[in-house]
């Protein structure tokens, strides 16, 4: 057995060592972004010590690394279409509010609580940082975050 977890881990770190480099740059140019290549190459080793059992029995695991690397890329490149689709839709929705208008919802909103209207209001329309809104409204940054997120969707689920 330990022959086998031995044999697993010297594939894998060998893999990792020649093969890591090459996996980055080519994520890299796909992506355009340092930070989401890394994120995705380490998906992939991820994923290989998640599936070493195939991974050792494979005839060429370096083109294994390789296919997945083109999946991640897909699914990553499609997430970033669909944030991107959905946050200007949204920003065009919201582009029709006016910071007096805070009182006085529209019909686009009637989907949203009114404190869902404030927090959304402060951070697109005042232009204020989430952080600071969090603050002001005595919540965590990450509670605030999420409540975006969800009055977000529910603004493009109604349209």
């Amino acid at each position: 057995m330990f022959a086998l977890i031995n044999k697993t881990e010297d594939l894998i770190s060998q893999l990792f060592s020649d093969y890591s480099e090459k996996l980055f740059r080519a994520a890299k140019v796909k992506l355009h972004n340092y930070h989401t290549a890394e994120d995705v190459v380490q998906d992939v080793f991820v994923l290989a010590l998640e599936k070493r059992e195939m991974l050792l029995i494979h005839p060429y695991p370096e083109g294994w690394l390789f296919i997945v690397l083109r999946k991640k890329l897909l699914h990553e490149l499609r997430a970033c279409i669909r944030s991107k689709a959905l946050q200007e839709k949204l920003e065009l929705i919201l582009s029709t509010v006016q910071p007096a208008e805070y009182g006085s919802r529209s019909d686009r909103f009637d989907s949203i609580s009114e404190k869902e209207y404030i927090l959304l209001s402060m951070i697109y329309v005042d232009g204020s940082p989430m952080r600071t809104v969090a603050e002001k409204l005595g919540i965590s940054y990450e509670t605030c975050r999420r409540r975006v997120q969800k009055a977000k969707h529910k603004i493009i689920d109604r349209d």
